[in-house]
């Protein structure tokens, strides 16, 4: 209601109207209940204020914010939560910027307990019936009909409902902490936090915070009451100083109650349930089907326990039952989760908590060796996993042998382990050297094996996450494995590396995505007798949009890593086939040849989208080839051979790239679905070296193998003249390198083949 729509009433039933001046709306403390007044009438508003000024709840006095919009008021709203009623009109910057309010609060910000009064001065705008039935709020008024003392009334009842529903609120609250507390500990020493919260819950249910005191103990399977240790205190017995029960019972304090104590908890003991007397509780728990355990929670209330409070902790005791359920269980699932089951020693969970639990310090003191044995997956397919169990077992008492201070070895996957050291205990190099060749008995054969190792600072991963310690150390691992090196030394630099990798990664997946900067280069083939090309073969480059260049060796790895190349595959059979096009209405008359990987070759959709470009482009199937290096040919040959036939009876043809390098069956050379066998750029490299007889061996081999099962043949990486001139002389017809041409864009490509 705006104010004119007041002053109709007499003054003796309405509100006392103050001038127009600014009312505090800073009037708020931390020691009373807080409301909202929302209202965009700032003569209405400070009517409200004023008549509300001096009002008190349950002894506690009345804090008053306001508001002029909606707006204003959501914006307190996200910022305080101690907020129990709202005076709210309807009718403010909208005509229903009130309802979208109340919309607001318990919708978005999914407050129930608020209570929400709305005034209206329009009731046209906002029928009562209509709003009750529509929206979530608790009082509707008319402001022409709400005089001050019912203002008074309405808004101190409001509180009252308030109050009883925040009790309500912050008790299921406490509930659900011990609930998520039962759930987050895993360790036995955490115990004591989960009882210390369960007995902080039960002096609340039953007041004994101020007025008495607490105590659990926990017994084993027929121990005596000497060998019950109490697991925590609280109340009066926080500072006593008692190991067991026995012991807790000899105290001073315990000297009135003490036989009628020990007689009550040996009733609970024997018949496994909750005992009360005069100002004393025993609570009894059991998880003896999980871990033979049994708890007792002693409560001492200097005032006799009402029957509501028996019933409230009798209720309540199913929640503290099952938390310490849950402890057993978590006791026992954090063994499992934690532990190998077969080298029983720690494992990759354990040592990714241990890092995470280190403090700076102790990581700047500490050293971490990762190691795997090379060609296990190969040794377990030929000598059984019976065997390889028993060479892991060995490989661990070695470990142990050499490495005797070391302070945990833990098995990180199947064939890895990682040794944690006090950097003072921390090996040679002779040592690491050692390591990594082992000579081991298995069932009384000796058993060589050799070991990757990476020696990991602690120190040098401190900016990183604890969570990724390993992860980054296994990659250094591996980083080294690439490069050749047995034993490698983590560098200070190598999360930088990283980091850049993961950029360089992000960067990736967006160019992918937009379309932009990947870009095909082409490089011809040649007949080196008549310098004429006879081919081309489309390279997948990448300029970013600074307009640097990124290495294919940089992002194909990466690519591949992140199983990004059956995307980049796909732009690139697209791009071929649109440049061939372009090619043909140039009148350039070559086929262009892409490569493609096994997972490309068996995903039907690849090829059903290979097929379909043939049947739809204006390309002649001839002028498309794909490239599939020999390794990969033979990954699953029986699978990949008939698929190749088909692709050659569409027309397109199968050149078997970096040929030489995969040490291809013959007998599956002799019946392989291609066209064109391409000399590894290896080979061709070697033969202007030192020693090129093994070079020009393989060289000759591949030939008499294509004159024998007709195969073209094509030599990779020609570099200079006196190489092709060897080529030519053993009978090589074409080739392809940086002595013919460089990989070009199609523009430019385009221009050289019309020279």
């Amino acid at each position: 209601m705006h104010r004119n729509a007041s002053t109709d009433k007499s003054s003796d039933l309405l509100f006392r109207f103050k001038d127009d001046e600014a009312v505090n709306a800073d009037n708020q403390g931390n020691d009373g209940w807080t409301l909202l007044s929302v209202e965009d009438d700032k003569g209405y508003q400070n009517s409200l204020v004023l008549a509300l000024s001096g009002i008190t709840v349950q002894g506690r006095k009345l804090n008053i914010l306001t508001a002029e919009s909606a707006s204003e008021a959501a914006s307190i709203l996200a910022e305080r939560d101690d907020i129990g009623v709202i005076l709210l009109d309807v009718v403010m910057e909208k005509d229903d910027a009130g309802l979208y309010l109340v919309n607001t609060i318990r919708n978005i910000l999914g407050n129930d307990r608020i209570r929400v009064i709305l005034l209206t001065g329009q009731p046209g705008i906002a029928p009562r019936k209509d709003v009750m039935k529509d929206y979530d709020i608790d009082e509707y008024w008319n402001k022409v009909d709400l005089t001050e003392e019912k203002l008074r009334t309405l808004v101190t009842s409001n509180f009252r409902t308030y109050i009883s529903l925040t009790e309500l609120y912050i008790a299921k609250r406490g509930l659900q902490m011990i609930v998520d507390a039962s759930r987050s500990i895993t360790g036995k020493q955490e115990i004591n936090a989960f009882t210390h919260t369960v007995l902080d819950e039960v002096g609340k249910v039953i007041g004994t915070s101020e007025t008495g005191g607490i105590v659990c103990v926990y017994r084993p399977d027929n121990a005596t009451l000497a060998h019950c240790p109490v697991v925590a205190t609280s109340g009066d017995f926080s500072n006593v100083q008692a190991n067991s029960l026995a012991a807790f019972l000899e105290l001073d304090a315990m000297e009135e109650a003490s036989p009628q104590l020990i007689h009550t908890i040996n009733r609970a003991l024997e018949l496994k349930e909750h005992q009360f007397f005069d100002g004393w509780s025993v609570l009894y728990f059991s998880t003896a089907k999980v871990d033979s355990q049994h708890y007792l929670i002693i409560v001492r209330s200097r005032l006799k326990l009402e029957s509501s409070h028996i019933t409230l902790l009798m209720v309540f005791s199913e929640n503290i039952a099952n938390g310490f359920t849950n402890l057993a269980l978590l006791n026992k699932l954090s063994t499992l989760a934690y532990f190998d089951n077969t080298l029983h020693i720690p494992n990759r969970n354990w040592v990714i908590r241990e890092l995470q639990n280190m403090t700076s310090s102790e990581r700047q003191r500490s050293l971490m060796i990762l190691v795997d044995v090379q060609n296990f997956t190969e040794t377990e397919i030929t000598l059984g996993s019976e065997y390889t169990k028993s060479l892991l077992e060995a490989l661990l008492a070695s470990l142990r042998h050499q490495f005797p201070l070391v302070y945990a070895i833990a098995l990180t996957g199947d064939d890895s382990f990682a040794l944690l050291f006090h950097k003072k205990n921390r090996p040679s190099q002779s040592e690491l050297a050692e390591l990594s060749e082992q000579s081991l008995t298995i069932n009384g054969l000796e058993h060589s094996l050799l070991l990757n190792v990476c020696v990991v600072d602690l120190a040098l991963l401190d900016g990183l996450p604890p969570e990724q310690y390993l992860t980054v150390g296994e990659m250094a691992l591996t980083t080294g494995r690439d490069r050749g090196e047995q034993v490698s030394i983590f560098s200070k630099d190598f999360p930088t590396e990283v980091e850049s990798r993961y950029k360089l990664l992000r960067e990736l997946h967006q160019a992918i995505s937009d379309q932009e900067g990947l870009e095909l280069a082409f490089q011809p083939k040649l007949n080196m007798r008549t310098n004429e090309t006879v081919g081309l073969e489309a390279l997948i480059r990448w300029r970013k949009s600074d307009g640097t260049m990124v290495p294919p060796i940089q992002f194909i790895p990466l690519a591949e890593a992140s199983g990004l190349m059956a995307k980049i595959d796909a732009m690139v059979m697209n791009k071929t086939f649109a440049a061939a096009q372009v090619l043909q209405d140039e009148g350039v008359l070559v086929p262009i040849s892409f490569n493609v990987n096994y997972s490309d070759i068996t995903n039907k959709l690849f090829i059903d989208n290979l097929k379909q470009l043939v049947e739809e482009q204006r390309v002649p199937a001839s002028m498309i080839e794909i490239e599939l290096t020999e390794s990969q040919a033979m990954e699953d040959y029986n699978e990949v051979n008939p698929i190749l036939d088909k692709l050659l009876d569409m027309g397109v043809k199968v050149n078997i790239d970096d040929f030489g390098t995969g040490y291809s069956s013959l007998a599956h050379i002799t019946e392989l679905a291609a066209t064109t066998l391409k000399v590894d750029q290896s080979f061709v490299a070697q033969l202007t070296g030192t020693d090129p007889s093994a070079a020009t061996a393989v060289c000759d081999m591949v030939r008499r193998l294509g004159e024998r099962f007709n195969f073209e043949l094509i030599a990779e990486g020609v570099e200079n003249e006196e190489q092709k001139q060897i080529l030519l002389r053993n009978g090589y017809q074409y080739g392809q390198g940086y002595y013919f041409a460089k990989p070009m864009f199609l523009s430019d490509c385009i221009a050289w083949l019309k020279r």
